[in-house]
């Protein structure tokens, strides 16, 4: 049981529960909370938990040295899993995620590239953030996607995938900025890095994105009244919240914002899901 919890450590279960979660959220909206479906949807929730395991334990062998000094607590540095393990876990898991995503052709597409993109990001782009941050929000926003693909109903997830992917990106930009002073001494490149405080208006607009394309749901009829009243009052937090931070750029400011996105995320997440039960 130790040794389970170890590996369960390395993967970071828990983000890759919550990005199962998104996989499950996105093929109920898709599907129109239809049941029938379920099966489907648990077993794309199933490979994304699977490949999103792979990419974190691949971050922790790629960043294992560095983790001696700065985590030295992780399952690899603490010597509690080898690294021939953690290597050969880690390609189990992807392998796995990959033969359970053959149950569908456009899940096993999605899941070859996102496989693909977590090993890049983990390799080559973490330290390259102007690149990885792209990654970083494909990858979330994608998840949604793959519920849908998962019924055979992509259609809506794309506004979702869109919305999730540009907020995502504004998110980590504005984490950048938080973490200029640290990503410095570690040699990282980021736009706060190379730009300073001009690289939030890049991160502005990206969230501006975001709002602009929300309605669309509503605006091709595919949700109602509610769905619209409650993105509305997501959007005007979204652009309070980027607004405020843009009139006086700070790390404890841009630390705020970033959580403060992250939440209204989670409540555009709720409009989706409250939009498709009440069309």
């Amino acid at each position: 049981m130790k040794n389970l919890k170890y590996y369960m450590e390395l993967v970071r279960a828990k983000n890759c529960l919550t990005a199962s979660f998104g996989t499950v959220a996105g093929g109920l909206i898709a599907s129109g909370f239809n049941f029938d479906l379920i099966h489907y949807i648990l077993t794309a929730s199933l490979v994304v938990f699977l490949i999103c395991g792979f990419g974190n334990a691949l971050n922790d062998i790629y960043d294992i040295e560095i983790d001696r000094i700065n985590k030295p607590f992780r399952p690899l540095p603490s010597n509690k899993i080898s690294l021939k393990n953690a290597k050969i876990f880690s390609w189990l898991l992807v392998a796995i995620g990959l033969l359970l995503s053959m149950f569908n052709k456009v899940c096993f597409v999605i899941a070859i590239i996102n496989a693909l993109a977590l090993y890049l990001y983990a390799k080559k782009y973490k330290r390259n953030k102007i690149i990885g941050n792209l990654i970083v929000a494909y990858l979330t926003g994608s998840v949604f996607v793959f519920g849908g693909a998962s019924v055979n109903n992509i259609g809506i997830t794309l506004i979702l995938f869109l919305c999730s992917m540009f907020a995502t990106w504004s998110r980590e930009i504005i984490k950048d900025f938080e973490d200029i002073e640290g990503d410095l001494k570690e040699g990282v490149m980021s736009l706060p890095i190379k730009y300073g405080k001009k690289s939030l208006y890049v991160a502005g607009i990206f969230l501006i994105t975001a709002v602009v394309l929300s309605p669309l749901p509503y605006i091709m009829g595919i949700f109602g009244d509610v769905y619209l009243f409650g993105i509305i009052l997501c959007d005007i937090l979204f652009i309070y919240s980027i607004v405020k931070l843009l009139g006086a750029p700070s790390k404890e400011g841009a630390k705020k914002s970033s959580k403060n996105i992250k939440y209204i995320m989670n409540l555009v997440l709720l409009c989706f899901i409250i939009g498709s039960i009440l069309k």
